[in-house]
């Protein structure tokens, strides 16, 4: 396929204009095209220069492949090149450019889609997760208060048993602490999972609407073709 820009515009017609030239003076018996020729002044002369350039600005473009630009190019040798001839292929080039650009619009939303898909199942394995942390949460909490009241109702008559009862409430809240701490950051992975889900179905459907606008403007196409 030819192209990498219109910048090869002036490469393509610069290096045919010079081996056009080259074999003029090579072979004494060639006659130059009289397509490639510079123009005469007289509107024929005019128009197919003009259809030269535009041969060429379309390789330049990548809107012809190296077969069709040769079958045109020798058209234009001829003396045969018609408007017509371009318009066949600007519209095929203008089909293929739909093609790709719903292909990589179609696989970013593919993506999106399945990024979204990886959110929820993370988001739904916090969630429980967290349930889970919260309820021993709320136990450990009970356990701390019941340890507690434990050593105030022992202090007076059970010194030792006071003591029992603060050191095994003193564990249970280094327990509390640590899975408080777990909990939290869950939580905080929850409110980030929300918020980047929230972007990706933004994404997502700003994806739809291009595609869904790409469809239209080709069925319009469609109808005028």
């Amino acid at each position: 396929m030819i192209g990498c820009g219109s910048g090869l515009y002036d490469l393509f017609y610069l290096t045919d204009m010079l081996i056009r030239d080259n074999r003029a003076r090579r072979d004494p018996l060639y006659v130059a095209p009289a397509v490639l020729s510079p123009a005469t002044g007289s509107r024929a002369g005019e128009s197919t220069k003009a259809l030269v350039d535009q041969l060429y600005e379309m390789a330049g473009r990548g809107q012809l492949g190296d077969e069709a630009f040769e079958a045109l190019k020798s058209l234009a040798d001829q003396g045969q090149l018609r408007p017509a001839d371009l318009a066949v292929h600007r519209v095929k080039a203008g089909r293929q450019r739909h093609r790709r650009a719903n292909a990589e619009e179609a696989a970013a939303l593919r993506q999106v889609q399945a990024r979204l898909a990886q959110l929820d199942e993370a988001r739904e394995s916090s969630a429980a997760v967290l349930a889970d942390l919260e309820s021993r949460l709320d136990r450990l909490a009970s356990q701390i208060a019941a340890k507690e009241q434990a050593a105030r109702d022992r202090v007076t008559t059970d010194e030792g048993a006071a003591r029992c009862a603060l050191t095994e409430k003193a564990a249970l809240a280094d327990s509390y602490h640590r899975l408080n701490e777990q909990a939290q950051a869950l939580r905080d992975d929850l409110t980030r999972l929300e918020e980047m889900r929230l972007q990706l179905e933004d994404r997502a459907a700003e994806l739809e609407a291009v595609l869904a606008r790409s469809e239209i403007a080709a069925l319009g196409a469609a109808t005028q073709d």
